[in-house]
């Protein structure tokens, strides 16, 4: 747990802090050349695992020990004071998993105090039952304003994408209609063929982006605001975000599985150099336990979400989206603190915030948070 980062170490002391080459390291090389454009060797895994681990023993006392410590631990606030007796058998942990709070329509104050201080997550009903897209978005409304605009999907038979995000990134996925994708997953001809529109930015749909201004409960700078869709039957594997997250259940049914972040090794995130490095390598409907035994550690909550609901995702916490009903959502990540950022959850993203060439952008933006909150003080 970090109570404070300092500075990040140069390259020659990074080295010796690691054991390993100085400026010579696979990291430092990566950080340095890849984020500017170049292409180094790719590095080892265990290297990138190593200057994450150093980062966070670099713990003393000082000045930001108040600005980076977390919150208490979120098993504080659940009803017995810890988290649910690991379940023996993990074939029917599930069905025997505790539920995910549900509130009805809190205040901004509650909500924040009760749920966002304590990154815990919670099912919100009745809190968006004004807002535009909760009662205008129809199906028909949707094809009649932007029916004729290019999407790209996801197809899949099995309503698993395989290594969706990095394939979108690539443009490998097809591409049709909106009111063509609409059918294809609301009303398909062939129940057999599944589909999905993924994390589409609505910052370039005009209409859209103005009818669906930030819900009162998005409480700091918006990252991103996204529409999805997906047919009856699809899964967005165990994966975890690296922002606070809102989403919104405007058509449609979902169950999502959580598990708590600080069960981060229990999951055994995939290689920090993986482009879908946030997400689980275990399959948790039927684990390899001979594989993976930290799974059977750990404390599954769950979640169904029904139209006009949404549901408050805390950053880092694991989950696994099931579409019980074909749906439609909207969804806010919003920026997180310096504190947050520098849990090593985050920083095993740094690699592919590297690739995607944005890495330094990140650095500066949580330097700022840190001068912004010491001025404030």
């Amino acid at each position: 747990m970090i109570h404070e980062c300092t500075s990040i170490p140069t390259h020659q002391s990074r080295g010796k802090e690691l054991g390993a080459g100085g400026a010579n390291d696979p990291f430092v090389t990566f950080v340095l050349f890849y984020d500017s454009g170049r292409s180094p060797a790719r590095p080892s895994a265990s290297s990138a695992e190593m200057v994450v681990r150093t980062i966070e023993r670099r713990v003393r006392p000082g000045r930001l020990h108040r600005f980076l410590e977390p919150k208490p631990p979120v098993a504080t606030f659940f009803g017995h004071g810890a988290w649910p007796a690991p379940h023996g058998n993990v074939n029917c942990m599930f069905d025997n998993a505790a539920t995910v709070d549900v509130a009805i329509a809190p205040s901004v104050e509650e909500f924040t105090e009760r749920y966002v201080r304590c990154e815990r997550p919670v099912i919100v009903r009745g809190g968006v039952r004004d807002w535009p897209p909760a009662y205008k978005w129809t199906l028909e409304y949707l094809k009649a304003v932007y029916g004729s605009r290019r999407v790209k999907i996801g197809v899949s038979t099995s309503g698993d994408y395989v290594d969706y995000a990095e394939r979108l990134n690539l443009g490998v996925e097809p591409e049709v209609t909106f009111a063509e994708a609409i059918d294809k997953i609301f009303a398909p001809a062939n129940a057999k063929q599944k589909c999905r529109i993924h994390q589409e930015s609505l910052d370039k749909w005009d209409a859209l982006h103005e009818e669906s201004p930030p819900p009162r409960y998005v409480l700091r700078k918006i990252i991103a605001r996204n529409i999805w869709m997906g047919s009856t039957g699809n899964v967005t594997e165990t994966h975890y975000d690296t922002e606070d997250n809102i989403n919104v259940q405007l058509r449609g049914r979902k169950e999502i599985i959580f598990f708590p972040s600080t069960q981060l090794d229990e999951l055994y995130p995939r290689s920090v150099w993986d482009y879908m490095s946030n997400f689980s390598r275990v399959a948790i409907e039927k684990p390899d336990l001979s594989r993976y035994p930290r799974f059977s550690r750990t404390t599954p909550f769950r979640a169904i979400l029904e139209p006009g609901d949404f549901i408050y995702i805390p950053i880092y916490w694991w989950h696994r989206f099931h579409t019980l009903e074909a749906s439609l959502n909207v969804n806010f990540w919003w920026q997180a603190h310096t504190g947050q950022a520098l849990r090593r959850h985050g920083m095993r993203y740094w690699p592919r915030m590297a690739k995607d060439g944005y890495l330094h952008r990140h650095i500066l933006q949580l330097l700022g948070g840190v001068r912004d909150s010491l001025f404030a003080r």
